[in-house]
């Protein structure tokens, strides 16, 4: 009986074998897909964290600002049951203004504060709004500077009631509209009450 050993041929190289009968280079790539694959979890965990974190600084007005960025069609929805769809166009300290999708409509100025939502269009890219509003401007700026050019408004109240007519003066809370027509009068307006200024077709 030949009792001499089988000896490995020195000319192959060395394999490191496992249980599950892999070699080492098999065994190398195995770990590194691995460690592919934990570290595109971790990578969409820190960007889960990261997105989570943003969401909780942001704002009615962060969330409007990205909207003017984006220049996509919008609907808001007042406290004063009106309806008003635009484009985003100025996000000032306490307001916001849309501009007409079309040349039927006009200009709206409402105040955040009597914003009730703002939904965008299907397939509008999520914004995060952890931004602060892109203009120093307050409304009672907008209102008298309507005053002063003796622009036809129609203002909306959280009521629902609408006034056509001119701004006549802006005080401290209070808006005085010059109404026009057959029985023309003036209307003393609390600025809190203001759901809505209109500009241009009705």
């Amino acid at each position: 009986m030949d009792h001499r050993r089988e000896r490995s041929d020195p000319r192959q190289p060395a394999r490191l074998v496992d249980g599950r009968g892999d070699g080492l280079d098999r065994r190398l790539e195995r770990w590194a897909a691995e460690a592919r694959v934990d570290e595109a979890a971790r990578a969409r965990a820190r960007e889960r964290w990261l997105r989570r974190q943003a969401e909780e600084d942001a704002t009615v007005a962060g969330v409007l600002a990205d909207m003017l960025d984006a220049a996509t069609p919008v609907t808001v929805h007042t406290r004063g049951g009106h309806t008003h769809v635009g484009v985003v166009r100025a996000v000032g300290v306490d307001f916001l203004a849309l501009g007409p999708v079309d040349r039927r409509a006009g200009q709206v100025v409402l105040p955040l504060a009597a914003v009730g939502s703002v939904r965008s269009r299907a397939g509008a890219p999520v914004v995060v709004g952890d931004r602060p509003a892109v203009g120093s401007a307050r409304l009672q700026d907008v209102l008298s500077g309507l005053g002063v050019d003796g622009a036809h408004v129609r203002v909306m109240t959280v009521d629902g009631e609408t006034l056509s007519g001119v701004v006549r003066s802006v005080g401290r809370d209070v808006v005085v509209v010059a109404t026009g027509g057959e029985r023309a009068a003036t209307a003393y307006l609390p600025s809190g009450a203001i759901s809505a200024v209109a500009l241009g077709p009705e």
